[in-house]
């Protein structure tokens, strides 16, 4: 009778002790398949995130996956697609092999709900990424100086001088003059003969012919803008981060460093004034080229204005001229307003010939604390030299209209560059820097064997 209970009771236990050790196994089991997925999903994303492109990190110091794959049209799917092929790869392919770990796993959905692009926070993403290449390799230029005196340049951008002196001169063309009796005893109108008016008449000319500007180097090609990312409807500009690097100082380093402009052409370039384009806008290097001229044209007009109406010997000189004109000495009321566009016309002639030495090369201080303006220069119409070593050259004034054009409006139109280089290789006709994808959240879904079910919600990125 102990012989039967004792059997009875090993077996009854030999039974619980099989049942828990098959709990455990089990459980073993589910959670190194769940072990085993997890570190398939890890590996998968960052899989994707190895497929980089190549051309715009070669080319840029940039990294992106581009949702286009080469393909015809940039959509989410596609990095869905390649994503599931991953976790497929390293869970469902495995399986099958002869060492093949017990557990199946079955991927059933994956789905990326929320990405973020190069134009997260309308290219603010591009920029933080321009700044960190720029932190590691050390690049540093002249151009991160023009920070010290960035608020003078504005000051005279907004500033109004050339209408001051158009409103001088219709005052005058509004002013009657004195007449004499001329020698057949009939009374004549007496010409007021004004010295500023040959230089008045300049105004409208072109600045790119009036400063003798080079444009050999210049490409002829048209853009069409609408094609590019800062003229369509931008797409993808959530970001699914708090914050992004912004230093002006490093990001203009960083475009001066990878993009060309007039006298440094970028070769294998749709552009190849580039930073023009950047601060301009334009759809071509000639108009790029004439309006960051033209602004910097008014930008020393404006300082050489301040300097001539502050001058009191070129004053005193504007005078006398004044006063050596007939209708003048007939009219007294007419000196004032005469020799007012006088310093206006010596403050034109300076500033075509500030243009041509920057442009030459030479330096210009944003704020002249001396001239070489001389009545005598109005009097015979005629260009001279300024400049030297002491001031900004062309590339730190371009620098200064480049942060004049907005933050937005920079990173876009440094995009729409990257968008034309990109563009030009082979397969990449269909690039856009709203579809490279820097960061991704992906909620991927699978069922183990008993029906167990899996899923997992991950956010990758580069950055």
């Amino acid at each position: 009778m102990m012989r039967g209970n004792l059997t009875v009771f090993l077996s009854l236990s030999l039974s619980l002790l099989t049942g828990f050790i098959l709990l455990l196994t089990g459980n073993a089991i589910k959670n190194a398949v769940k072990v085993r997925y997890e570190c398939a999903a890890d590996t998968s994303m960052n899989a994707v995130l190895s497929e980089f492109h190549i051309a715009l990190f070669e080319r840029y110091g940039l990294i992106y996956i581009d949702a286009s794959y080469l393909g015809s049209q940039p959509c989410i799917s596609n990095t869905e697609d390649r994503l599931r092929y991953y976790i497929e790869e390293n869970t469902t392919k495995i399986l099958t092999g002869k060492d093949a770990p017990w557990g199946k796993i079955n991927t059933q959905q994956v789905v990326i709900p929320c990405f973020e692009t190069a134009a997260a926070g309308m290219g603010a993403s591009m920029r933080n990424q321009a700044i960190c290449y720029v932190e590691d390799t050390g690049i540093f230029g002249k151009e991160q100086q023009v920070l010290e005196q960035i608020g003078e340049i504005q000051i005279l951008s907004q500033s109004t001088p050339m209408e001051e002196w158009s409103n001088i001169m219709e005052q005058l063309d509004g002013m009657e003059l004195p007449c004499i009796l001329n020698e057949e005893g009939i009374w004549e109108e007496v010409p007021l003969s004004n010295p500023a008016d040959g230089i008045y008449h300049l105004v409208q000319s072109d600045v790119l012919f009036l400063a003798g500007i080079n444009l050999e180097t210049i490409s002829p090609a048209k853009l069409s803008l609408e094609n590019y990312i800062s003229h369509r409807q931008v797409e993808n500009t959530g970001s699914i981060r708090q914050a992004f690097k912004e230093e002006d100082d490093l990001f203009l380093s960083y475009l001066f460093n990878k993009m060309g402009h007039l006298g440094n052409a970028r070769q294998s370039s749709l552009l190849s004034c580039q930073l023009e384009y950047i601060a301009e806008g334009k759809a071509s290097d000639l108009e790029n080229v004439r309006a960051s001229a033209e602004e910097l044209f008014r930008v020393r007009f404006a300082d050489n204005t301040a300097c001539a109406l502050a001058d009191g010997d070129l004053r005193a000189e504007a005078f006398a001229a004044a006063e050596e004109l007939l209708a003048v000495s007939l009219k007294e009321e007419l000196k004032a307003p005469v020799a007012e566009s006088i310093l206006y016309a010596c403050a034109f002639l300076e500033s075509i010939s500030d243009v041509r030495a920057i442009y030459e090369g030479k330096s210009i201080p944003v704020r002249k604390s001396g001239h070489s303006m001389s009545v005598t220069h109005v009097l015979d119409g005629n260009f001279y030299c300024t400049g030297g070593n002491q001031g900004w050259s062309y590339e730190q004034y371009l620098a200064g209209l480049i942060l004049l054009a907005g933050k937005e409006a920079v990173n876009l139109r440094a995009m729409d560059i990257m968008e034309m280089d990109i563009r030009l290789s082979d397969g990449n006709h269909n690039f856009k820097m709203d579809w490279c994808i820097e960061r991704y959240e992906a909620i991927v879904t699978a069922v183990g064997d008993y029906g167990s079910c899996y899923e997992l919600r991950r956010t990758y990125g580069y950055f």
